[in-house]
């Protein structure tokens, strides 16, 4: 009873297409009339920007699931920085965020913007092209692999992995979305294993080098560094290609805003961080926390299951005005969008995804004067999260 109430949510139904495919209508009302809101199952649901900004990221916010909490497939992850609270957290982040300055990010991104021009030089004006694949996924999993120093074959199998796994993160994913994720995981388990092989007999001085490094004085053990490749090899061009994609979609939807991007390099950084604003790839965050507090007046217990949405945080009309509306004169400088998360947790690749994009859309806009929609795209889209599955464009 409790998975059909959430299903048909009067606030917040998850399995419902509609919702899936424009949330906003619901998000508007929830944030108005229930900005705290508990769920059937017993979720606490918030939606309020001010808020989200404020306790989720209080050290209290636990990313590990307490023991009321089914194992899913998400587990093979779970001596990840996405599986561990601090101070096992900080000492993983910290081995990860030195390779991803922005210097380093920047060597990095060399490939994502070879892999872009390549796209480009394949293609006569005019040509569908599947642009989700071939200038979203391809170059950003490139400049990823630059990073770790891992060869960039087996694209599709990856996208096509990430797509499996995060479907099993949805509030209604079902009996096989859970076990197409454990295949999913299985699978870039496989290849981590290969890879790091691979390293061994090939070394250098990337970020997977030094994981191995690692492991030989004893700082981290063998699983752990499977599950970091795993994490970083399979999700580097998984998130990155949605914020790529949805700016080309958009662009081709938009001419305008794509000749302003063209032609007023000033603008360029706003309009990222709208684009951004407007579409994030993961829509949420859970957090446990470890001592009862109280938001807006209900009371959580310490242990329950906190939702922080972070799209609808992202158009809060108290924070930002016409939220709606992608606004290239928004100020930079106003409140942030949350699309990479907040506190400890925040995506550790943000740093490298901004620049891949930045490249990416600097290459598009180099090269090509136009973007039109060669067909309609085909979008993965749960509660939780968006990818794209394709996107036929045609360049001119």
């Amino acid at each position: 009873m409790e998975a059909m109430a959430v299903v048909h949510d009067e606030y917040l139904p998850w399995g419902d297409e509609n919702y899936r495919r424009n949330p906003y209508p619901w998000y508007d009302r929830v944030r108005q009339e229930r900005p705290v809101y508990k769920m059937a199952d017993g979720t606490y649901v918030v939606t309020r920007y001010d808020d989200i900004t404020k306790y989720g990221k209080l050290p209290i916010m636990a990313i590990v699931d307490p023991e009321w909490v089914p194992k899913g497939p998400w587990t093979a992850l779970s001596k990840t920085v996405l599986g561990v609270d601090p101070p096992v957290h900080t000492n993983l982040r910290r081995r990860t965020n030195k390779w991803f300055t922005p210097k380093l990010v920047q060597t990095w991104v060399e490939a994502a913007e070879k892999a872009a021009n390549d796209a480009l030089d394949r293609l006569e004006l005019g040509q569908t092209v599947e642009a989700n694949l071939e200038l979203g996924v391809v170059p950003t999993h490139a400049a990823m692999c630059s990073a770790l120093q891992l060869p960039t074959d087996n694209v599709s199998p990856v996208h096509q992995a990430m797509l499996a796994a995060m479907a099993a993160l949805s509030s209604v994913a079902s009996k096989e979305d859970d076990i197409r994720a454990a295949e999913a995981f299985a699978y870039l388990r496989e290849r981590s294993i290969d890879l790091l092989s691979y390293k061994r007999a090939n070394p250098g001085d990337g970020l997977a080098d030094a994981l191995i490094e690692a492991e030989r004085v004893g700082e981290m053990t063998e699983e752990e560094i499977i599950q970091t490749i795993s994490l970083f090899w399979g999700s580097g061009g998984h998130n990155p290609s949605f914020f790529v994609s949805s700016g080309i979609e958009y662009f081709a939807r938009n001419p305008d805003l794509y000749r302003l991007y063209r032609e007023r390099p000033d603008l360029r950084s706003g309009i990222q961080n709208e684009l951004l604003r407007l579409n994030p790839p993961e829509l949420s965050f859970v957090r446990y926390p470890t001592e009862d507090l109280e938001i807006r007046g209900v009371k959580i217990k310490a242990g329950e299951r906190i939702r922080f949405i972070l799209d609808a945080a992202n158009r809060d009309p108290e924070v930002f005005q016409d939220p709606n509306i992608l606004d290239p004169h928004r100020p930079v400088e106003a409140a942030q969008n949350l699309s990479f998360g907040i506190g400890p947790h925040a995506c550790a690749g943000q740093v490298i995804s901004r620049a891949e994009a930045d490249t990416i859309f600097k290459v598009i806009a180099d090269r090509v004067e136009r973007i039109e929609m060669a067909g309609m795209p085909e979008y993965d889209t749960t509660d939780r999260s968006r990818a794209y599955v394709t996107l036929p464009v045609k360049f001119f």
